[in-house]
This record gives structure tokens, sequence and C-alpha cells, in this order.
């Protein structure tokens, strides 16, 4: 059998779909054994981090919502303990807003693993020593695009309630899975902790998320005990992520160490941000110039070539 192509390899990077390829790597750590279940390098999804508004958020693009959809849900059939999806290294960029550093992901079964502070130290003491992973494996989760199907007729037929399948989550009875579901900053990660059946039903919204909803953003929240008050999480897309973010690191290496930059960080982030925005109008403006010039000499009516005068033959008698 022929080797596959380094095509074929790069497709599969990029792929968010059933039986995605993952790396597995088996972390010993104060005697307990971690299983982490990382992106392959080379995937082609950043994610971001921050907190804002008492709420930690995990910022991407549409294809970074759907692979943290596949990413949930076949977590939640996960079966050994200490197992987790750790988010890190090239696959966390800075903020788009002020290009602030942004944090690891945990992602973690309640069912499985704990929140350890001890442990979870540990591991981002190693972050940049993991090595090599023991083994590619491939991440079934075939279950969510028929959930997902689901949800969207239901949503299609006017409903804003869920489906009868998802009946469970106005029980009484289901009040202390919700309970169970929290996200928060552990000893430098940003933690993500759910239920299997939590897991599962998050998986379904997020992976409906479009940066096309409200003009090239959109959201979902998570970890939402009280309706009256800000929820613990939420995952927050923008049509334009990746441009956001270029535009954000340019504007923070303008100001900081010139005479422009101020030394309270509040201010400092204002001044990025303001700074930031400027840069996107500007490659704005200049992206619609570049495509109305070449509209215009798409268009432009096409000028025959002159033709040379021909000389008349002088005929000698």
């Amino acid at each position: 059998m022929a080797p596959k192509s380094k095509h074929q390899r790069n497709r599969s990077r990029n792929n968010a779909g059933n039986r995605m390829k993952l790396h597995l790597r088996k972390v010993n750590l104060q005697g307990r054994l971690l299983r982490l279940i990382s992106l392959r390098p080379g995937t082609n999804v950043r994610f971001s981090t921050n907190y804002y508004h008492d709420t930690w958020h995990i910022i991407s693009n549409t294809f970074g919502a759907q692979l943290l959809a596949r990413l949930l849900w076949g977590l939640s059939y996960q079966q050994k303990p200490g197992t987790a999806v750790l988010i890190y290294g090239e696959h966390i960029q800075p903020t788009p807003f002020e290009a602030e550093p942004s944090d690891p992901i945990l992602l973690l079964p309640a069912n499985l693993t704990a929140q350890d502070h001890g442990r979870f130290r540990l591991l981002q003491q190693k972050l940049k020593h993991l090595g090599r992973s023991q083994c590619t494996i491939r991440w079934q989760t075939h279950g969510l695009d028929a959930a997902v199907e689901r949800f969207q007729e239901q949503r299609s037929l006017g409903s804003s309630y869920d489906s009868d399948d998802d009946d469970w989550k106005w029980n009484s009875d289901s009040k202390p899975l919700w309970n169970r579901e929290t996200m928060c900053r552990q000893s430098g990660f940003v933690c993500y902790s759910a239920p299997p059946e939590i897991l599962r039903y998050q998986a379904t919204r997020i992976a409906l998320l479009s940066g096309f909803t409200y003009d090239g953003m959109d959201y979902h929240y998570i970890a939402e005990k009280n309706h009256w008050w800000y929820p613990e999480g939420e995952i927050q897309i923008f049509s334009d992520y990746q441009a956001r973010c270029n535009a954000a690191v340019e504007a923070r290496s303008e100001i900081i160490g010139t005479a422009n930059d101020v030394r309270d960080p509040n201010e400092r982030n204002a001044i990025v941000s303001i700074r930031r925005l400027q840069l996107v109008h500007e490659r704005e403006l200049e992206r619609k110039k570049a495509k109305r010039r070449k509209a215009n000499s798409q268009h432009r009516p096409r000028q025959s070539p002159k033709r040379p005068l021909k000389r008349s033959l002088a005929i000698h008698r």
C-alpha cells in the first residue's frame, strides 16, 4: 500500500468531523495517572480565553466552535478515570480585544476527573515538557450530528423549548447535575467541568454557533446557575476572529514600550483596544478599495489593439 500523501495528512488535521484524530498522553502526577487528550500539531484552529463581566470566556471562530462541540461530545462517553481534554500551546493565542495572554483550557468529565489544584499546578509546570504523545486516537462523535439535527428540526417549528429527548433538563431531579457544571480558573487553566449529560447538551448548542448571527458574533452561556446574574462561562465566536487577534497583537506592539504606553493596565488595555479598532477599520477600507479596483478592471471595456497603418505599395511601371 502506498503511503498517504502530505496533502491527505494536512486535510485530516483540518477535520472537525466524526472520528477526527487526536493525541493521547499519560502523565503521572502525584502518583495518579492523568490521561490527556489534545489536538494534533498543525490543526487549523485557535482559541483565546479571558475574564469579563464575572464570566470566563472561550473565544474562537465557527470552526473552533464545531471542534469544541466534538471534544465535549466525545468526552461525555469516556470511561477511564483521570481523562481530560487539554488545549494548549500553538492552539492558544492572545485575546482578540487587547492581545492579553490567554490561559490553556482543560475540559473535564465531572464523573471521572476532579478538579485538583495540586495536580493541575504540577501539570502547568510540565506543559512545555510533555514530550511526544504516546499514541493517536480516533474521537468517536457520530451521535452529535443526529442530536444537532433533532434540535434544528425542533427550532425550525418555532418552539423555544427543547425536544422531548431533553425533557430531563426541566425535571427537578436534574438540578444536582446542573449544579456540578462549573467553569473557573484553576492553577493557570480555564477549567470547564460537567457531567456527561450536560456535556452532550452543551455540545449540541455550541455546534450550532454561527459567526453571522449577531453582526459577525455569536455566543452561548454555560454553567449558568443563576439566571439573575452572569453565568460562570461563555463560548463566544467571531467570524473575523483571526483578523481581530492579528490587529490586537499589532496594536499592542505599537503601544507597549513606546511614548504612548501607560502604567495602569486598564488604561493601557483601553488604548490598545481603540488602536485595534482603528487598524481593523483601516484594513476594511483597504479591502473594499482593492475589491472596487478589481471590479472596475473586470468591467472596463477592452480596447482593441491599434493596427499598424498599411503602407501603399508603389507600383512601378
